[in-house]
């Protein structure tokens, strides 16, 4: 598969890893890389020596490219950046609002950068900005969304329509079909998530991996707060939000067990999709497979109206 998105980060399939508060650490970002995907480290919230640790240890797992995730919503960002010059990153995935100068000064040293977005204006700003692809997210996605996000399959297209950058689709996407079905929008490559909570390098507890496996298409639900909304499985925790809590203080250490209905749990509507755990590796072949069955699929049938 070739994409833009191939050809700026040097990977071999366009799908990167959603950068997971707790979770996208490491031992997952490493293994995504190497399985041909774009790993990306989640760097909010990260005291510097972790961060520098999490960056040393990708590296000693795999020689291939990978991304750090700066979110504007972590007040440490802008030291964020800092430390991925310092560490020589080279691809940078920036998220949670569009902040000028410290992204101007990461393109002005070389960097690669793809911006978040949650509409067309968004992706306008990134392009003005001269950054280097849009990842534009709809709120079918768990963690963290805009209030006035839109909707995966009505965005991409106006995204794609609105910008020459490339344009990368996340949101809703859990398998190769929704692959397919972002390229055939336009999209460029997917950006995925939840999907890869329930592989066998993520560390998440099997209390997490259980409660996704076992989650049906209302299995989550989405909490606005004053400045974004946040996507949870449903448990009594998350039902019980008002969107008045500090919710960054309230955030579980994903690694613990603990009672399923006292915890606040990430995830994307796809998590109906998920039926197993399985090797990152092996979950993006069976995407890669899913894609041609669907491709497939879809040219049978044009030659079908054509003959």
């Amino acid at each position: 598969m070739t994409s833009r998105f191939c050809e700026i980060c040097g990977i071999r399939y366009p799908i990167m890893l959603g950068p997971m508060l707790q979770i996208s650490t490491a031992p997952l970002v490493a293994a995504f890389s190497e399985a041909g995907g774009l790993g990306c480290l989640a760097a909010a919230w990260l005291p510097e020596a972790v961060f520098r640790e999490q960056v040393s240890s990708i590296r000693s797992q795999t020689g291939k490219p990978f991304a750090v995730n700066v979110a504007w919503t972590d007040p440490n960002a802008e030291n964020v950046v800092r430390w991925c010059l310092e560490e020589e990153v080279k691809t940078v995935i920036s998220s949670a609002g569009l902040a000028e100068k410290p992204l101007e000064s990461l393109k002005a040293s070389g960097r690669i950068v793809f911006q978040v977005v949650a509409n067309v204006a968004q992706a306008r700003g990134a392009e003005a900005l001269g950054l280097d692809g849009v990842i534009a997210k709809g709120y079918e996605s768990g963690g963290l969304n805009a209030l006035d996000a839109v909707a995966t399959l009505p965005l991409i297209p106006q995204v794609v329509d609105a910008v020459s950058l490339p344009v990368a689709a996340a949101g809703g996407i859990g398998d190769g079909r929704g692959l397919a079905a972002a390229l055939a929008l336009g999209a460029e490559g997917v950006l995925m998530g939840t999907r890869f909570l329930v592989s066998r390098e993520c560390g998440v507890n099997d209390l997490y991996k259980a409660a996704l496996v076992e989650a049906g298409d209302t299995g989550t639900v989405g909490v606005a707060f004053p400045r974004f909304s946040v996507r949870l499985l449903k448990t009594r925790r998350a039902l019980a939000l008002t969107g008045e809590e500090p919710i960054f203080e309230l955030a579980d250490d994903p690694t613990r067990g603990g009672e399923l209905d006292d915890k606040l749990m990430g995830a994307g509507q796809v998590a109906g999709l998920l039926r197993g755990s399985d090797s990152v590796a092996a979950i993006i072949e069976s995407i890669l497979s899913e894609f041609e069955s669907a491709v497939d699929r879809v040219q049978g049938l044009r030659s079908a109206w054509r003959g």
